[in-house]
């Protein structure tokens, strides 16, 4: 398993570069799951819904099943890293790609820039493994442009290989 996290700030392209990597590593045969770090909170489930309303009262953990999907609700009380979950949940899954994730220090990152948004690194370049950016940036890591999705799951392919 290769967990790599995408990191930068809203609206450089941190989704939309995901969903075009699931798609190339996808029609490349591997197995792909994603970690949405979410910093304010999300739902699942409406208010007032029954799901809801089980945590409302104090249940630890949920599923909720349909003939498509499942999810699993847990209280999350600790700090939970990113490799745990993917270990926990997701262990015969060959990548796991996180978006967010800038604050786990055990977690490779590429590292997504928008001209006008977010124009300069600010992970700490032991942690990097590339920085993605719609203009022409000096550092020394590997350096795509949003649009070369290929070329970046080539690495992430090289990278899955070589810890093989």
């Amino acid at each position: 398993m290769r967990l790599i996290a995408f990191v930068g700030d809203s609206d450089t392209g941190k989704t939309e570069l995901i969903k075009r990597l699931i798609t190339e590593l996808s029609q490349r045969g591997y197995s792909i799951a994603v970690v949405k770090h979410c910093a304010h909170g999300f739902t699942l489930s409406p208010e007032g819904k029954d799901s809801s309303q089980f945590m409302e009262a104090g249940a630890d953990s949920i599923a909720m099943l349909s003939p498509e999907r499942l999810a699993l609700l847990f209280r999350n009380d600790a700090e939970v890293s990113y490799e745990g979950i993917a270990w926990e949940f997701f262990p015969g899954t060959d990548f796991v790609l996180v978006e967010g994730g800038r604050d786990d220090p055990k977690t490779r990152k590429i590292e997504v820039l928008r001209k006008g948004i977010s124009e300069k690194v600010t992970c700490p370049l032991n942690e990097l493994a590339a920085v993605v950016s719609d203009e022409k940036i000096v550092i020394n890591k590997p350096l795509f442009n949003p649009e070369e999705v290929g070329k970046i799951a080539d690495l992430l392919e090289k990278d899955y290989e070589n810890e093989q």
